[in-house]
C-alpha cells in the first residue's frame, strides 16, 4: 500500500489544485518493497564533500565565424610557409651539391621563406590576442577540426567575464553554466575583457541550445576547498512547482522530501549542506515517481485525507 502525507483538507480546498505551492518543509512518503521494485527505486549514501572555489560570471556564446577565418588563414599561410621552406631548402641543396643555382638564387628562396613564416607568425600572434594563447597554440589541423564543430554547433565557445574581482591567483579549473546546468571546460584565460575586472576565460560547452550572442551566468570553479557539505548526486535532484528536491530513505519503507538548496553545483553533483548529512541514503533513479506519488491527490477514504 502506499500512503501519501497530503495537505490538510481547508488547505487542499483554498489552493482548487493540488499543484499549487511546494512546502520546503520535510514530507513522507511511505513506499512499499514491491512498489520499489516496480517503480526501479536506487538509493546511493551520501558522502562528505568540500564545495570548491567559485566566482560568478556573466557568459556569453562567440560568434565562430572570425575563428573560422582565422582558422582558413592560418592554414593557407602554414601551406605557404611550408611550401616556401621546402623550396629554400631544395634549392640550398643544389647549389651545394654542383652550383647549378646561384647564390642569388638561394638568397632568394631563404628570404622568402622568411616572409611567409612572418606572415604565419603575425596571424598566430592576432589569434593569440583574440583568443588566447591555448587556441593560438594549436595546430592548424586541430584548430580546423575545432572551427567545425563550432560551426556545425556540436560545440559552443564562450566568453566568461568575472562579477567580481577574482581573488589573488585564482585559476578557473571548470564551470557550470546557467540555465540548464550544463558543464563547461575552460580552454584558457582570455586576453581581453570589457567588465574592467579581470581578463575573462574562454570556455567550451556542447552547443545544443547555445547560440551566438547568448547570455548566460557561470559558475566558475576554481582549485581548493570552499564551504563543507555532502555530494548529492545529480540523479537525485528533481524539481517540482519551481523547486529542487531529493528524497531521503528515513528506513526501508519510508522517504523524505527534502528541499535541496546548492553550495556549489559540480560535473558530479550538487554540494549541499543541513538537513543533508553523510551516511544517509537517497534516491538516485525514480525520485520523479515519488514526486507523482506526492502530487496525486488522495483518494477518499485513503490514508492522508483529513477526515
Amino acid at each position: 500500500m502506499i500512503v501519501r502525507l497530503s495537505l490538510p483538507r481547508a488547505a487542499r480546498m483554498l489552493c482548487a489544485a493540488w499543484l499549487i505551492v511546494a512546502s520546503v518543509t520535510a514530507a513522507a512518503t511511505e513506499v512499499d518493497a514491491a512498489t520499489q521494485a516496480r517503480l526501479g527505486l536506487a538509493l546511493a549514501e551520501l558522502h562528505a564533500a568540500q564545495a570548491p572555489l567559485e566566482l560568478s560570471a556573466t557568459a556569453e556564446v562567440l560568434d565562430p565565424s572570425t575563428l573560422a577565418k582565422a582558422a582558413d588563414d592560418i592554414a593557407a599561410l602554414q601551406a605557404t610557409a611550408d611550401a616556401s621552406r621546402a623550396e629554400a631548402q631544395r634549392v640550398q641543396a643544389l647549389y651545394a651539391a654542383d652550383g647549378n643555382m646561384s647564390r642569388k638564387a638561394v638568397e632568394a628562396a631563404r628570404a622568402q621563406a622568411a616572409v611567409d613564416q612572418s606572415k604565419l607568425q603575425q596571424a598566430r600572434t592576432q589569434l593569440r590576442m583574440d583568443w588566447g594563447s591555448a587556441i593560438a597554440g594549436m595546430d592548424a589541423g586541430t584548430l580546423h577540426a575545432r572551427t567545425e564543430a563550432l560551426l556545425d554547433g556540436r560545440m559552443a565557445w564562450l566568453k566568461a567575464e568575472p562579477l567580481a574581482a577574482p581573488a589573488a591567483g585564482f585559476q578557473p579549473a571548470g564551470a557550470l553554466l546557467h540555465p540548464g546546468d550544463t558543464v563547461a571546460r575552460v580552454l584558457g584565460p582570455l586576453p581581453r575583457s570589457s567588465a574592467g575586472l579581470a581578463g575573462g576565460w574562454l570556455l567550451e560547452a556542447p552547443g545544443a541550445g547555445l547560440t551566438p550572442g547568448m547570455l548566460l551566468t557561470a559558475r566558475l570553479q576554481g582549485s581548493g576547498a570552499g564551504a563543507s557539505g555532502v555530494l548529492l548526486p545529480r540523479g537525485a535532484v528533481v524539481r517540482w512547482n519551481g523547486v529542487a528536491w531529493a528524497y531521503v530513505a528515513t528506513d526501508a519503507t519510508h522517504f523524505e522530501r527534502r528541499a535541496v538548496t546548492a553550495l556549489a553545483m559540480t560535473a558530479a553533483g550538487w554540494i549541499v549542506g543541513a538537513p543533508f548529512t553523510a551516511g544517509e541514503k537517497v534516491v538516485t533513479r525514480g525520485a520523479g515517481a515519488l514526486i507523482a506519488l506526492d502530487a496525486a491527490p488522495a483518494e477518499p477514504g485513503k490514508p492522508g485525507d483529513d477526515d
